[in-house]
This record gives C-alpha cells, structure tokens and sequence, in this order.
C-alpha cells in the first residue's frame, strides 16, 4: 500500500464554509454556535481540522485559538497554516493545528480590561462606550468554549491565541492574568494605547507579583509612525519588561514590520509568529538524507521545548523514505527513514508497507516478508499483504 498524498489546495478568499453540497467544491471547516451563560448571548465560532485529523485517529493536536476571527479571518489563518504544513510541498514547518476561530458580538466589550473612552489623546470616545469586560470573555474561553472544545476533538494541553488590535490587547490580558489558559502568543499590533497605556502599567504590577510567568510570546508591530509613535514605543516598552523579566519561563521575540500598516500586518504576522512559537519544527530533507537519526533527535528536542510529546508526522516522513528511496537512490537512507516511522507508528499498517519496499529494493524477501505478516496482524483480510506475501512465497 503506497501512502496516498491528498492535494490539499491553498484557500484564501474563494472559498466558502457552507456545507459541502457538491464534490466540485472543498470545505475547510464549519461553525458552530454556542449558548454562553457567561456572557449571556449566542456565540459562534468557526473550527479548523487538519488533513490527518479523521486519517490518524490517536493523533493529539495543538489548538490556535482565533480572535475577530469571523469569514475572512478564518480563511486567512488557515490557509497561512496549511501552506506551513502541506505534505504535497514536502513542507513541515509548523506541527498540524486545530484552529478555532471567534466570532465577535461586541469586540469593544470583550476586548478591553477595564472601562475606558480614552484614544492617545482624545477623551470621551462614544465606541468605547460598552468596554471593560475583557474578564467575562476570558472566562467564557477558559470555562465554556475550552472544555466543549477539549471534550470534542483530539487536543493537546498546549493552546495558542492569536490576536490583532484590540484582540492583541485581549491576548496580552490573558497572559498577564490568566496565564493557565494559553502557552503560546501571537500579539499582532496590539492596542498599546488602551486606557492611556494601560497595558504597560499592569505589566510593571504583574511582574513584581508573578515572578514565575510562562510563556512563548511573538509581538508583531506595524508602522504607524504617521499616526502616532506612541504605538512602537509603548510596544517596545512591553517587548523589553517582559525580556528583562526575572522569570526564565517567558521566551519573548518582537518583530517591527517597517513595510506594513495596522491593517496590513496580520498575514506577515501570523507566519513569522508560527515560525517563532515552533522554531525547530521544521525537518531538513537533504540533512535527514544524510543522517536519518536526525529524525528521533528533532523529535526529543522539541518534545522537551513544546512539553508534549512529539512525533514526526507519519504521512511527512513516509513521504522522505519514498524520495530516498526512487529520487535519490540510497535504500539504506530509505531503510533507517521507514524504520524510525515504523517505530514511532506500529500500528499503522502504512509504515509496513512502505518498509516492505525498501527491502525489496535491498533484495531483503525475508524481512520484507516480516513486515507483509505484520500488516496480517493487523489487518488480516488485507489483500494486497495478502498478494505480495504470496508472491514472495513462490
């Protein structure tokens, strides 16, 4: 059985959520709706599955949670995650994500930690009329959409926000206090202006009180130079509090996009903010070519950086043996790359038979046959083991 690679097509714009109706069109997710008590009012949400979620049913998965996230937002995040992760382009730069993205009702509301109609320098701004409940919407991620999320899908116990603007200053509010909800951050161009640098303020507090704060923190800042240098600068001062932070569980990095606007910036953002939370990720094909055992040595040291276990993609290493195997002609490489993925997922009968190649290729029939005797272990009414074992019984 040859590993079946699927064409996964990178959706930005022209692609729609609705129910699949006709095999013409691809769906990449669907919304869902829930009752808050908390907040007292429905809210919705869209939901991300990446492509291995129904292929490799014990697979645990890292979930990025999606601010302001409604159509278009969704799209964008997605896709950025798909073309990070796509098997067909031999790219594995980031691990597969779950990406659950949320609807607004009042963003002003659920966005800001404390009342305020201040804007740098202007006062009484009548949008900022309903804000301050940045505390309810806190808990209803951690108390009602957490859990539903948790108890329908295959999670890890590492979770991911990402927000802009105001959703950037929401972010910054659950790190500094509720930091058990989130591990990883993507501040993109948050509202540093909020309440008259109210997050600079809580900042200085929380770090004399919570010494030990945990965190992988990515800032993103765009250049609104023209409007105000205010934004960098607060946005600095925030990037340097937290590096000069007595805690040594909060690795932080900020990137200054000189070429983009506030508006502009999330696309840029989002990519080099996944780059950063998973640095290490990626797999060199030409360096694991030249030494497979760089396979179980990535997945220790990143096993160690993201806390959880970590195993190189299935589908993505199955895909490295294939090219050792008929691009570049060294079976060996191909041999140890099958190897290691059979290690790492005996229950897959994929793995086995890929193996089963290799050895052919070595003119190893005895082991080959091993590796067709497994796969009727596992599956005993697989015809194509079935085949082969009797082919290499005659």
């Amino acid at each position: 059985m040859k590993n079946t690679v699927l064409t996964i097509l990178f959706l930005f714009i022209c692609t729609t959520l609705s129910a699949q109706t006709n095999d013409s069109l691809i769906t990449i997710g669907k919304r869902y709706s829930v009752y808050s008590k908390i907040l007292n009012e429905k809210r919705t949400y869209a939901v991300y599955l990446p492509p291995s979620y129904r292929t490799n049913p014990n697979k645990k998965y890292f979930v990025a949670y999606v601010l302001d996230g409604g159509r278009n937002k969704f799209l964008e995040v997605t896709g950025i995650a798909q073309s990070m992760n796509s098997i067909p382009d031999i790219k594995m730069q980031i691990p597969e994500l779950i990406i659950v993205s949320i609807e607004n009702t009042d963003r002003t509301r659920d966005f800001t930690p404390t009342h305020s109609l201040n804007y740098l320098d202007a006062e009484n701004i009548a949008a900022f009329n309903s804000s301050g409940g940045a505390k309810a919407f806190t808990q209803f991620i951690g108390k009602e959409l957490m859990p539903r999320i948790n108890s329908s899908y295959r999670t890890q116990s590492k979770n991911l926000i990402i927000g802009h603007s105001l959703g950037g200053l929401f972010a910054i509010n659950c790190l500094l206090e509720s930091p058990e909800l989130f591990n990883y951050y993507i501040l993109i161009d948050p509202s540093w202006f909020w309440d008259h640098n109210y997050v600079g303020r809580r900042t200085r507090e929380i770090l004399k009180t919570k010494p030990d704060l945990k965190g992988r923190v990515f800032i993103a800042l765009a250049n609104n130079m023209q409007e105000d240098n205010r934004h960098y600068k607060w946005g600095q001062e925030f990037y340097e509090l937290l590096k000069n932070s007595t805690s040594s569980n909060v690795d932080v990095k900020l990137r200054y996009f000189e070429d983009e606007k506030h508006l502009t910036v999330p696309v840029p953002a989002t990519y080099y903010g996944l780059r950063y939370i998973f640095d290490g990720f990626e797999l060199d094909i030409n360096e694991v070519c030249k030494n497979p055992d760089l396979i179980n040595k990535h997945d220790m040291e990143m096993s160690k950086k993201m806390g959880v276990e970590i195993k190189s993609d299935e589908g993505f290493v199955n895909t490295l043996g294939y090219i050792a195997l008929h691009d570049r002609n060294i079976p060996d490489v191909a041999v140890a790359i099958f190897e290691i993925n059979t290690k790492n997922y005996p229950s897959s009968v994929n793995v086995w038979d890929s193996l089963a190649d290799a050895y052919l290729v070595k003119g190893l029939r005895g082991k080959a046959k091993s590796c067709y005797e497994k796969i009727l272990s596992l599956q005993p009414d697989n015809i194509d083991a079935k085949t082969n074992l009797q082919k290499l019984h005659n």
